[in-house]
């Protein structure tokens, strides 16, 4: 294959693109030290109108870049209608994802403009990426901590992707931060904390109850709702988008890492913890069937996962500063320790969040990783 040979992007249009939409990336990656591979299947079901809530309200258009007839590249275009709805000034705002390349900046340069047409003929003027595919899911391309695996449900990418997008005229719209935390670094003050909490009996904390999962569940869309109602970015789950992330999260979420915060015994905040499964699933390769069932089974019962990521925390605006938070960590850090849990990443969080940097860092958290997403005219 001639270098010098034109790069092609096509539009998919049927379920053999899909397959090789979602295909390329493991054989780009597959030598990629710290890149988890997806599950093939969850793939194919983020990727198709029928079972993905996105499709109700959104348009989505994916691409593949070829050279010669191999793929090189893949990227998706998104106009998402709800955003608009939720973010009037910037109804003018598109989105692109699931954005793969070969290292080849013309590749790259084919790819950016590609979704960029689309989103102009969508009436879009910015192009923000990337966003895989909704700000509620996979959001901001890695620009530090490249030594570090993907946690669960976070995105990685080689180091070139940063030069490809900068060189193509991208410029920053906003940071996003995955910080760490270990039981050692936070344990003597957050027990502190706790026991005068505790003491006070105004705010206390309960283990999810999966026997009632739809209704603890309405409580968490609706503190969800509540507590990130004006960050950059938010939008709220429809009730599909919501099912469909419960079905996903089910049989992940551990009683002993998801948590129900009270004060005066009415809701407060919640906080939601699951086990890095990427261990396991990065032994498995994507596949489930027959050897990548066996070598996740393997490391999930026999081995277990050595940390957890704390996914999604939120306190109601008006139970803030009291403390919950705190003792919401507490809870789940205490439950880690004898669990052999070295800590958890708690990710992802908005560059300008003081409000919750700040405890985080007097805890002893430290940054790991920092996503950045990025914005171009169209």
């Amino acid at each position: 294959m001639s270098a010098r040979e034109a790069v092609q992007v096509s539009p998919v249009v049927d379920a053999r693109g899909v397959e090789a939409f979602i295909r390329f990336p493991f054989a780009l990656h597959r030598r990629e030290a710290h890149w988890v591979p997806p599950l093939l299947r969850e793939r194919r079901a983020f990727l198709d109108p029928a079972r993905n809530p996105l499709y109700e309200y959104a348009k989505v258009q994916p691409f593949l870049a070829r050279r010669g007839g191999a793929v090189v590249g893949t990227i998706a275009a998104v106009r998402n209608d709800r955003y608009g709805r939720f973010h009037p000034e910037e109804g003018h705002v598109g989105f692109f994802g699931l954005y793969e390349c070969v290292p080849d900046q013309a590749v790259a340069e084919a790819l950016f403009e590609a979704a960029s047409s689309w989103l102009r003929d969508q009436g879009r003027t910015v192009a923000r990426g990337p966003v895989n595919l909704t700000t509620n899911d996979m959001v901001g391309l890695l620009v530090e901590g490249f030594e570090y695996d993907n946690a669960v449900m976070m995105p990685y990418n080689p180091a070139y992707y940063v030069g490809q997008f900068e060189a193509a005229g991208f410029r920053k719209a906003r940071d996003l931060f995955a910080l760490y935390l270990a039981p050692e670094d936070c344990w003597d003050r957050l027990a502190a904390v706790a026991s005068r909490l505790e003491r006070q009996g105004r705010v206390r904390v309960r283990p999810v109850d999966l026997g009632r999962w739809e209704e603890e569940l309405l409580f968490v869309r609706e503190t969800y709702n509540l507590a990130w109602a004006g960050n950059w970015g938010f939008v709220p789950w429809t009730d599909r988008e919501l099912a469909f992330i419960a079905r996903e999260l089910k049989p992940l979420v551990d009683p002993r890492f998801a948590f129900m915060g009270e004060v005066d015994g009415q809701p407060a905040g919640f906080i939601v913890s699951i086990p890095d499964v990427n261990e396991a699933l990065k032994k498995a390769r994507g596949r489930l069937f027959p050897a990548g069932l066996l070598k996740l089974l393997w490391k999930l019962k026999v081995t277990g996962c050595s940390s957890l990521r704390t996914m999604i925390m939120g306190v109601l605006p008006a139970h803030r500063r009291r403390g919950l938070d705190l003792l919401l960590i507490h809870r789940t850090i205490r439950n880690a320790r004898p669990a052999g849990y070295r800590g958890s990443e708690l990710s992802w969080i908005l560059e300008d969040n003081e409000a919750m940097l700040g405890p985080l860092r007097q805890l002893g958290a430290r940054r790991t990783k920092t996503y950045r997403v990025y914005d171009r005219a169209t």
